[in-house]
């Protein structure tokens, strides 16, 4: 039986995201995970599955200038490939909602495609609501 386990990444946990990193062709090397996790206002999770990172939910702890409480941006969802359609994106997604929830965070946000239904449906499962049907992101890169 699959043991599944969820929870905050650590420090030693590091080499165990190199499977799931070059699934989603990032480039993270395991000096900028750990300066990553170095900072307080930065969160990642993980889904571990018999030992094994089959997913990564990371993002930022953003302080408002209101007295509110502070929301949780949730910057990167991702289930290894071989892991996907199976229900552990959800249940790692809800697990970060719900450590939102426990932890004084006003709310939690991500954001997505609406061509991402696989994604949308995650989202929705765990109670997310799209705020608007004409949401538009704009980006400015600046060269290195």
């Amino acid at each position: 039986m699959d043991s599944l386990l969820l929870e905050q990444l650590q420090a030693e946990d590091i080499p165990l995201l190199r499977p799931i990193i070059e699934d989603d062709g990032h480039q993270y090397s395991p000096e900028h995970i750990r300066a990553f996790l170095d900072n307080k206002d930065n969160l990642a999770f993980v889904a571990k599955l018999d030992g094994k990172v089959i997913g990564l939910i990371y993002g930022y702890k953003l302080t408002r200038m209101d007295p509110q409480p502070p929301q949780l941006f949730i910057y990167s969802v991702g289930i290894h490939s071989d892991y996907q359609d199976r229900g552990y994106g959800t249940k790692l997604f809800r697990f970060v909602v719900d450590y939102a929830r426990g932890n004084g965070f006003s709310e939690c946000f991500v954001l997505t495609n609406k061509s991402n239904g696989r994604a949308c449906r995650v989202y929705e499962k765990a109670g997310g609501v799209a705020s608007s049907d004409d949401a538009v992101e704009y980006d400015i890169v600046f060269q290195g």
